[in-house]
């Protein structure tokens, strides 16, 4: 006779509702932020930091300056979701950029979905952790997103020293959490004392009425600029009549790299062109690519351009 052993339903019965339990929190954690949601607008929240690195030049050689943008995806890599990724993993990750950072020796790199300590990365504050790895002295880092579990949002990571930092959030609406963008000025030239305002954006992932909306709230802040101006990030959006994109740059008298380029994808679900660099026109291109380094669900974009700055 072979005897088969019952499951028992007394583990099940304990484990089912902490479970529910579990999911509850998470959600109530995560609706905090836009529980009480208004019209868009642009909320000042600063957060600077500085690392004492002995020896470091703080100013570019030439007038020329080199950018990066990359939605790191909260360290995830080609992950599905963070929280199925165990620390070590995510550090591993953040590791990764850390190594392309320093590899493409860009001067200014912009992030999006980087996260100060949280529950789903236990713990780990990946922009601290970005900032010692990558050797970057300078930093400005915006919790566009901030519950008593999670902290996220946009940041500059910079070898040039900035003169002037600015954060802001667009207030939360209902569906999608908030996003925001974190501006810096930085001083290009030390013997004419040029400056150059850099701008890390992340935009709404659904709804374009929204993206439209936290746009206009872009311009009206930066719009009494008095410096040349470099706008990157994940606008999540492409180049097309209507999109808050195009609307920027036509408001703003900007220009990216090859708009109609459909060879150009930035973003693992296909050919799609999410995360751009858009500049002044006083500003030129000298290179634009795509990182073929698959660091996140997207791809870093990287360039260099001239300032006319003699």
């Amino acid at each position: 006779m072979v005897c088969v052993k019952k499951k028992s339903k007394k583990g099940v019965r304990v484990i089912f509702p902490l479970l529910i339990i579990g999911v509850i929190a998470i959600i109530i954690l995560l609706a905090a932020p836009f529980v009480a949601s208004g019209q868009v607008e642009a909320v000042p929240v600063s957060f600077y930091f500085e690392q004492n690195i002995i020896n470091h030049q703080h100013y570019a050689d030439s007038c020329n300056i080199s950018v990066m943008t990359l939605n790191m995806g909260h360290g995830r890599g080609t992950g599905i979701n963070q929280l199925l990724q165990s620390r070590r993993r995510i550090t591993s990750n953040a590791d990764k950029i850390a190594e392309v950072i320093i590899r493409e020796g860009v001067q200014v790199t912009g992030l999006q979905e980087v996260d100060g300590p949280g529950f789903w990365n236990g713990g780990l504050d990946l922009i601290e952790h970005l900032a010692e790895y990558s050797g970057y002295p300078h930093g400005i880092w915006t919790k566009n997103v901030e519950t008593p579990a999670l902290s996220y949002g946009t940041a500059l990571l910079a070898s040039l020293a900035y003169s002037h930092a600015e954060s802001y959030t667009f207030k939360a609406r209902p569906i999608v959490l908030p996003k925001g963008f974190t501006t810096g000025i930085f001083r290009v030239s030390k013997e004419s004392d040029k400056h150059i305002c850099i701008v890390s954006v992340h935009l709404a992932p659904v709804l374009g009425i929204m993206r439209q909306k936290q746009v206009e709230t872009l311009i009206s802040t930066l719009k009494e600029m008095d410096y040349p101006i470099i706008i990157m990030g994940d606008f999540n959006c492409g180049w097309k009549k209507g999109s808050a994109l195009k609307y920027l740059a036509d408001q703003m008298n900007l220009k990216t790299w090859q708009p109609e380029s459909d060879v150009m994808g930035t973003h693992s679900s296909g050919h799609r062109r999410l995360d751009w660099i858009l500049i002044s026109e006083d500003l030129d291109f000298l290179s634009y690519e795509v990182i073929n380094d698959r660091l996140s669900d997207h791809q870093a974009v990287k360039a260099v351009i001239r300032c006319g700055i003699e």
